[in-house]
């Protein structure tokens, strides 16, 4: 099935090869909340009791405007998730590639976006009683964004975007669920 999706989007970004002159980039800052799915990883954020903790997460995107309301997007995104006490600390590192489209409802530079997502994520652990780098297997999944961009016309220019996304991830028996707000540039052309 994802051979499918994946030849859809190839053949569809084709038909609109006079597209890739007005193809732009997305890259932005932002942070967040995540809600954990998998009870290990629970367990092992609540040994480590009372922390510092800092969310950071980036994404970059290749856009291919189809027309005005519509463009596709190719890129990747990462959130890291650093927790320390004292030498004790665990970071928690997830990354996916991903491909989908940003639709402008031609209300100002109000836009929705749907991605699919192919990542994983790595824990490095260095606790008293645990010292691990753990991987989680690659899953598929989704990544929804509401925002704002400034450039609302695809004109020729380079602009903010604000925009709040939630993606939603499995990982083999849990699954977890990203919430970031991000302050973003765009170029357009």
């Amino acid at each position: 099935m994802n051979k499918k999706i994946l030849l859809f989007l190839v053949i569809f970004s084709l038909f609109s090869i006079p597209a890739f002159s007005k193809a732009g980039f997305e890259f932005g800052f932002g942070s967040g909340y995540i809600f954990y799915g998998s009870t290990d990883t629970k367990d092992r954020n609540k040994d480590l009791g009372d922390t510092n903790q800092t969310i950071l997460a980036t994404d970059a995107l290749f856009l291919l405007p189809m027309n005005d309301f519509l463009v596709f997007s190719l890129g990747g995104d990462a959130v890291f998730d650093f927790r320390w006490k004292g030498s004790n600390h665990i970071y928690l590192i997830d990354y996916a590639f991903l491909t989908g489209f940003k639709i402008f409802p031609k209300i100002g530079g109000l836009f929705f976006s749907v991605d699919y997502a192919l990542g994983r994520r790595t824990d490095f652990v260095e606790l008293d009683n645990d010292d691990d780098t753990l991987s989680t297997s690659w899953g598929n999944g989704f990544k929804f964004a509401l925002g704002y961009d400034f450039s609302p016309h695809l004109n020729s220019s380079i602009a903010p975007v604000l925009a709040a996304s939630l993606k939603s991830m499995p990982r083999g028996g849990s699954r977890d669920n990203l919430f970031c707000v991000s302050v973003k540039i765009t170029k357009h052309k």
